[in-house]
């Protein structure tokens, strides 16, 4: 019997997408590929320093939400949203359409799939009664 459910598994892998997404951003950065970042270096560090910080948390979300934790759940929502909000925030091109694309995909999917994620359930995996 699958774990997931299709739903569910798609999110996770969006997520872990968006989380490889983001830290191939911070590596570009730090290798000044980003004219409009490139000066002065502070600025170039701190877009380094906050995509893979955005990745580290995508990927550890993906896998507390694969675990089914709860407050994960609503950390997850909130990154996104933050994440999709900051994608439009600015000069909307091809590649803020496709970061967009890609936090917003899960966003729904998390949303739609809520019950899955906040369900408690006992050690043997059954549903825990109330």
């Amino acid at each position: 019997m699958n774990r997931f459910p299709a739903t569910v598994r798609a999110a996770l892998l969006l997520l872990a997408l968006d989380a490889l997404m983001w830290f191939a951003f911070g590596v570009v950065a730090a290798a000044g590929g980003i004219a409009s970042i490139a000066n002065p270096p502070a600025l170039r560090w701190v877009m380094v320093g906050l995509a893979w910080a955005s990745a580290a948390a995508l990927a550890g979300l993906a896998i507390l939400l694969g675990r089914r934790i709860r407050v994960a759940f609503y950390l997850a929502v909130i990154l996104l949203a933050i994440i999709a909000v900051l994608s439009i925030a600015d000069q909307v091109e091809w590649l803020d359409l496709a970061s967009l694309a890609v936090s917003v995909i899960p966003l729904v999917l998390l949303l739609k799939d809520r019950g899955w994620y906040l369900r408690r359930t006992d050690a043997d995996g059954t549903q825990a009664h109330d």
